[in-house]
């Protein structure tokens, strides 16, 4: 009765919620697409093969459970597409190592097997001239990251003249990021293989070159341009309204990936929770009273490109958008959702049966001041528009810093228990909230001081730790991460930020995106106050030639 009575505002009736719970008790698949996804499919960066194989996916799945307007929407294209085969590395002498490393996206591969020395780059480039005959077939280490497209330029030429066959430059100690610009053209495309090293491996190749010994090498990078314009696209599905059809829930995340690995967590785990919760409603047989749309951006690592792009194109709908909904922080369970003072009392009464739903993945509604901006996902699309975006809650064990574009981002991260449960707290979430008798309030969502809200693209934050969400201890510190660089260890409890008391992994996540990108965090070590010096580097990265063209 109680289950029954806590939807009756928004007439979400019991039994529909307890079809998913036997549903995912009888039938749970959340894992098998994501399986399909990231291990059939794999990587899927915006502009390659695999995304277009991916979307195609995608719309079949969601035929296969009946949905209706199924269906890609092209947003864009990009002048240069990129697919990413083989790659590997390893050191042939002095000693026999195996290489973990990465090059960017949009960069070239080797062509075959290259075997090549190693040698130390002059600290002034120009010093190569002076011996253009040491340097053929080599790959350079230590070469300085160019200050400006110029540069940039001017150096591939002159490593082409010399017949330097790449450059090795450092990575984050064992986690290795993959990254690239997409913003180059068919007809000067990058000439030069950039190897982005792990940084134990680099440390170990500099003492080689300091003692005096020669490094050989041999690499295989299968990186291919395919020429553009590459079409770009969104997936869309939609359960339809039984009373309000034109008025919309949004559930989602984004179908691309970077493809240094295999895109599980970021964000194949969150687009198999938005097929899976899907497929619980359909096969549920939910009749919401507003349509309940299922969307698969794309383009969202390369700065929330399909969701923008939508929405600038769909201006219209915006007004009659009451959430959007997205999953996309990594496989950790789906614990709660912030709320605007105007928004507590609705989700307070369709949301109750959230709160009880497991207590041992206890899911809590958060009052804010204003709805969190500036975390770097594709709710941001929708609060710059003016429209209620959500980020889930999350709280778990995963150490998402470890995977987020790194090497390790595989299936194995994922964790069934977690997928399982978000799977259900979106889908019961999302016809709660579809069955409301009125659109969100949107009265206070967003917050012109919100400092967050102006970070922008890219500008998370990361500690790098896994914090114990009860009492905030320090449970992992990632190496070379920006708590690791300051010397917070682990068993550190937070305590404070800038001289403001943290009481929960929240408010550690808002004081860490607010104002300067230099933090002093309290830490409880050994019965005594610590304070420590966080600091992220923000500055904005130089465009590559065409894009300093554009300007």
């Amino acid at each position: 009765l109680a289950l029954l009575c806590a939807l009756s505002v928004g007439r979400a009736p019991g039994p529909f919620l307890e079809k998913i719970r036997e549903l995912d008790r009888t039938d749970s698949k959340v894992m098998k697409p994501l399986d399909e996804l990231v291990n059939g499919i794999g990587p899927r960066l915006t502009s390659s093969e695999r995304l277009d194989q991916a979307c195609d996916w995608a719309v079949k799945k969601f035929e296969s459970f009946g949905l209706k307007n199924v269906r890609k929407v092209q947003w864009g294209t990009f002048p240069v597409g990129f697919d990413r085969g083989v790659r590997r590395g390893r050191v042939t002498a002095p000693v026999a190592m195996d290489l973990v490393f990465t090059t960017p996206s949009w960069t070239p591969g080797t062509q075959g097997t290259v075997k090549a020395s190693i040698k130390q780059a002059p600290e002034n480039l120009a010093d190569l001239d002076k011996n253009p005959g040491e340097w053929k077939g080599a790959f350079l280490l230590g070469v300085a990251r160019a200050r400006g497209g110029e540069e940039r330029v001017a150096r591939e030429a002159q490593f082409q003249k010399l017949g330097i066959s790449g450059v090795i430059t450092k990575a984050q100690s064992e986690l290795v990021l993959t990254g690239g610009s997409h913003q180059i053209s068919a007809t000067a495309l990058p000439k030069i293989v950039s190897i982005s090293l792990q940084g134990t491996q680099y440390a170990e190749l500099e003492r080689f070159l300091a003692d005096g010994q020669s490094i050989e090498a041999e690499f295989e990078i299968d990186n291919r341009f395919r020429p553009g314009p590459i079409p770009l696209y969104n997936v869309i599905a939609e359960i339809t309204g039984t009373e309000k059809p034109d008025e919309l829930v949004i559930v989602g995340g984004h179908i691309d990936s970077w493809d240094g690995a295999t895109g599980t967590t970021d964000n194949g785990t969150g687009t198999a929770t938005t097929i899976e919760a899907a497929r619980l409603l359909a096969l549920a047989g939910a009749k919401p009273r507003r349509t309940i749309r299922f969307m698969l951006w794309s383009g969202e690592e390369q700065g929330l490109l399909g969701s923008r792009a939508y929405i600038e194109q769909h201006a219209a709908e915006n007004e009659k958008i009451s959430a959007v909904l997205v999953h996309d922080g990594g496989t950790n369970y789906v614990s709660g959702i912030a709320a605007t003072a105007a928004m507590v009392p609705d989700f307070e009464s369709v949301l109750a049966p959230l709160l009880t739903w497991n207590k041992n993945l206890p899911f809590k509604i958060r009052a804010v001041k204003s709805l969190p901006q500036g975390i770097g996902s594709d709710h941001d699309s929708y609060l710059a528009a003016g429209v209620p975006g959500f980020f889930w809650d999350q709280g778990g064990k995963a150490n998402y810093t470890r995977t987020h574009h790194t090497q390790y981002d595989t299936y194995d991260a994922a964790i069934e228990e977690y997928q399982r449960h978000t799977s259900q707290i979106v889908a019961v979430g999302a016809l709660a909230i579809a069955n409301l008798p009125h659109l969100l309030n949107r009265e206070g969502m967003r917050s012109l001081s919100d400092t967050g809200a102006r970070l922008g693209r890219g500008s998370r934050r990361r500690l790098g730790i896994n914090p114990n969400p009860d009492d905030l201890s320090v449970l992992e510190v990632t190496p070379d991460s920006a708590a690791a660089k300051a010397g917070m260890k682990v068993g550190d409890r937070i305590l404070k930020i800038d001289g403001k008391a943290i009481t929960d992994a929240f408010e550690m996540s808002d004081s860490l995106r607010a104002g300067a990108p230099k933090k002093v965090i309290t830490v409880l070590r050994d019965g005594k106050n610590l304070d420590l010096t966080v600091t992220w580097d923000e500055t904005p990265r130089t465009p590559p030639p065409s894009e300093e063209k554009k300007k």
